[in-house]
């Protein structure tokens, strides 16, 4: 393990840095255990049980960036769920600054860059009463990543910076550019007015807006027309005539319309 100091308009922060992990997320509840840090980064070239929703594995080739971040005290929320979005609008943000390309954002979680998926983002939170009192965002990009490398079910969706620019990326720098900019969003959340910025902004650059979709839930499977995100970040779907709020689950886009 290697830990760096780092400093930034948003404040100071440490990264542990290590060659392989379990997973990112995992070590860093660690690390905090062990520190008690308020802020800090885990970030791992490898990962061999990575996660990603609903415990599936996230598949952790050489050449990607997995970094997990985390962060004390971000008082009052709507909802856990504005982490994720917090977390999607810094990272899209980010590589629009490094690289000027510029990426669409799948609820809840995901990063597509001409509808192939880029970034995955799993958030966690510890809540004590109406509090969070912290949360971890763990991202993973597929940076230099051979996609050949990733199974079928996942290569046919998938793409990389490398491929999108066609040069190779140096991680430390966009681990510094994105970890910057995930602390600058989550400070958002600490204000009324900064959870209305982020949702305004997650919602000027969701592609899942105005797209035909199907829900998949823990026991059925909803489709309709993705019209509106909460202000606690639920996706409202128009289904058979009627409107339905989803704090989770796994979507599908089927086609796009206008709304």
């Amino acid at each position: 393990m290697k830990e760096i100091k780092i400093t930034t308009e948003v404040g100071k922060f440490s990264i542990f840095k290590f060659n392989c992990v379990e997973s990112t997320q995992t070590m860093a509840k660690e690390l905090y255990r062990r520190y008690s840090y308020d802020a800090f980064v885990v970030w791992a070239e490898r990962q061999f049980k990575g996660r990603g929703r609903r415990e599936r594995r996230w598949h952790s080739p050489k050449g990607g960036l997995y970094f997990s971040l985390f962060q004390k005290d971000l008082g009052d929320l709507r909802s856990p769920q504005l982490v994720s979005l917090a977390a999607g609008m810094a990272i899209r943000n980010g590589l629009k600054q490094f690289c000027n390309i510029s990426c669409e954002l799948k609820w809840p979680n995901d990063i597509l860059y001409q509808e192939r998926k880029l970034c995955g983002i799993l958030s966690e939170s510890a809540i004590y009463g109406q509090k969070i009192h912290y949360t971890i965002v763990g991202v993973g990009i597929n940076v230099n990543t051979d996609i050949s490398e990733l199974p079928c079910e996942v290569r046919a969706k998938a793409t990389s910076l490398k491929d999108i620019i066609g040069l190779e990326v140096d991680l430390n720098e966009l681990l510094s550019v994105s970890a910057e900019e995930v602390f600058k969003w989550l400070s958002f959340l600490k204000t009324d007015n900064g959870q209305k910025k982020v949702i305004e902004s997650y919602k000027n650059h969701c592609v899942t807006l105005g797209s035909q979709v199907s829900v998949y839930l823990d026991n059925e499977t909803i489709s309709g027309l993705a019209v509106d995100i909460t202000e606690e970040g639920a996706l409202q779907v128009l289904a058979a005539g009627e409107t339905l709020l989803f704090a989770t689950g796994d979507v599908v886009h089927i086609r796009r319309d206008d709304i």
